[in-house]
């Protein structure tokens, strides 16, 4: 249950501060005085969508924070528990919106992701808002008003993630024959390219390789004679590069024994002799390598030619080639696989069918079995909202479980209400036959039933009495107020004859000061409820008539009083 309200820069509200007690709270007020904020900052903190245009003019920030007694309920603790939340015999819930659009939300002061109060919002709040009873004027919402009347909701939830897991499945199936077909269609070209690699088996690096070689073959007996004429000079003629170096180095020991000085460049000599000797003999070791042979050659063109023409066709680089010919060969390996993986996904496909079926089976038996109860409880609901001749029928449009072109998320068979409010008339598509009054009756009824007696929740009304005045608007009134012995019901009205039943009465005023707009909520106690449904019954100038009218209205049921509320901080 709701037991406070904190709104602060929330649009023309700037600060207030509004305490809630159980029963049947009415909220009237001026025509755009602003009464659905109090619904709108309802919705705000329980996690509904904010932008920053909802902040006040010249503020920076906008806040709402709503405190509820905590519902005992496993799944109310297991998601506190999962927010790392002790379950406390309250909930205090603060949302705050910046001007940047960022916002921040905590749940008795700890920070919270959004995601943590709308998983709560279905066992604090059920706000029922302004044209929500035109959902009624679409058939697609029957069938999970009727799921939950029958308590059999998670029975629609296991059908429709079957459905999703069994369309997901032929998916998946009618995709791999798509691309078996593709596959199947390609495997000539496929071996084809497999057997021109194959053939040829290229290794990496091998054609930089065989570009050395050709380069040796070509200039091969250039490098030969050269080899052979630097060895001879270097070594082998009888004035050789080495004879002529070691005649010098004889010079300089001589000399070096008389002059220690010349030690350096007997070294050098000494070196120079050394190297010389390497050289010659690596010339010679070279020249013994080169093969003068124009068959290499052709043969180590020809295998260049090959490699280039498969870099051409495969790839710019050798290891692009080998890389293609890796991913010919798993799709022909696939190829010779897709039988049996086509199999298992057949088998899936079924499997998923047969899950489908079932639950689908099982819904459709619910179903059966809740529509004549929905029927008897809807209709002995509108009743009381003075449609005592009114008849709901549960239209079902059944498909056979076998025909999966009509498989749908929400069951095997179409689901529609239809209704007729006239004797004599038979039902119509509710869609096309009721009337807004008569909508309104029709969603408060369908409210009615469904709200849990196992869960007591804040149910809000935007209008729930829109089309409809006088006596049926006492009848709706009524009915609010029964519902309000098991829930805490919070109706926003402009109806007298619905405000008369309320056990606590909010009046919300729009006035100026200082060139700037504020909307104030006020708590009336008997005297100021009289005006108020004065004002209601009579217009802008309220009569004694209309006072007296008023006082009448209020006399049968009394006024209970208001919860301590502090208004106007």
């Amino acid at each position: 249950m709701l037991r406070q309200l904190n709104i602060e820069n929330l649009a023309v509200v700037r600060r207030q501060q509004v305490g809630f007690g159980p029963g049947l709270t009415i909220v009237t007020g001026e025509t755009g005085a602003g009464k659905s904020l109090v619904v709108d900052a309802l919705s705000l903190v329980v996690g509904g969508r904010a932008t920053s245009d909802i902040i006040r003019a010249g503020e920076t920030r906008a806040a709402v924070e709503a405190l509820f007694d905590c519902p005992d309920h496993p799944e109310v603790r297991r998601i506190l528990a999962e927010a790392e939340l002790e379950a406390e015999d309250t909930l205090l819930i603060r949302r705050e919106v910046s001007l940047n659009g960022k916002g921040r939300l905590f749940i008795n002061d700890q920070l919270c992701p959004l995601a943590t109060v709308r998983a709560l919002r279905p066992y604090l709040v059920d706000i029922h808002g302004q044209g929500d009873q035109q959902t009624l004027i679409f058939p697609a919402a029957h069938a999970g008003v009727l799921d939950t009347f029958g308590q059999h909701v998670e029975l629609a939830t296991a059908t429709a993630e079957a459905f999703t897991a069994w369309h997901a499945a032929r998916q998946s199936l009618e995709q791999f024959e798509q691309e078996a077909l593709h596959r199947q269609q390609r495997r000539d070209l496929l071996e084809f390219q497999r057997g021109d690699i194959e053939r040829v088996a290229p290794a990496v690096g091998e054609d930089e390789t065989l570009w050395r070689e050709r380069t040796r073959l070509v200039h091969a007996e250039r490098l030969l004679a050269a080899a052979a004429a630097g060895y001879d000079l270097l070594y082998e003629r009888e004035a050789s590069a080495l004879t002529l170096v070691a005649q010098a180095l004889r010079q300089v020991e001589d000399l070096a024994a008389a002059d220690p000085a010349l030690s350096e460049v007997l070294s050098t000599l000494e070196a120079a002799r050394y190297g010389i000797e390497e050289a010659a003999f690596a010339l010679r070791d070279y020249a013994e390598t080169i093969v003068v042979s124009p068959e290499r050659l052709r043969e180590v063109e020809a295998r260049l030619d090959d490699l280039d023409r498969l870099k051409r066709k495969y790839g710019g680089t050798l290891e692009q080639v080998l890389a293609t010919l890796a991913r010919i060969q798993a799709e022909l390996a696939q190829v010779e696989n897709d039988t049996a993986e086509r199999q298992r996904l057949v088998a899936a496909v079924e499997a998923a069918a047969v899950r489908y079926r079932d639950c689908a089976l099982a819904l459709r038996a619910a179903r059966q079995a809740a529509a004549p109860r929905f029927e008897q409880a809807l209709e002995h609901e509108l009743s009381y909202l003075a449609l005592p001749q009114a008849r709901l029928v549960v239209a079902f449009d059944w498909r056979e479980a076998e025909d999966t072109a009509r498989w749908e998320r929400s069951g095997l068979e179409g689901i529609e209400f239809l209704f007729t409010s006239n004797p004599g008339e038979p039902p119509r598509p509710l869609s096309r036959v009721a009337s807004g009054g008569e909508l309104s009756r029709v969603m408060l009824a369908v409210k009615s039933i469904l709200a849990p007696t196992d869960i007591p929740r804040t149910m809000v009304f935007d209008e729930v009495d829109v089309g409809i005045s006088g006596r049926v608007a006492e009848a709706v009134g009524v009915r609010l107020r029964r519902l309000a012995e098991r829930q805490q019901v919070l109706c926003i009205t402009h109806q007298a004859q619905v405000a008369r039943f309320g056990t606590t009465h909010l009046r919300v005023e729009k006035t100026v000061v200082n060139e700037r707009t504020h909307t104030e909520i006020v708590v009336l106690d008997r005297d100021a409820r009289v005006e108020e449904l004065a004002r209601l019954l009579g217009g802008a100038v309220v009569t004694e008539s209309a006072r007296q009218a008023a006082r009448e209205m209020l006399a049968p049921d009394g006024f209970v009083g208001a919860p301590t509320s502090q208004v106007n901080c």
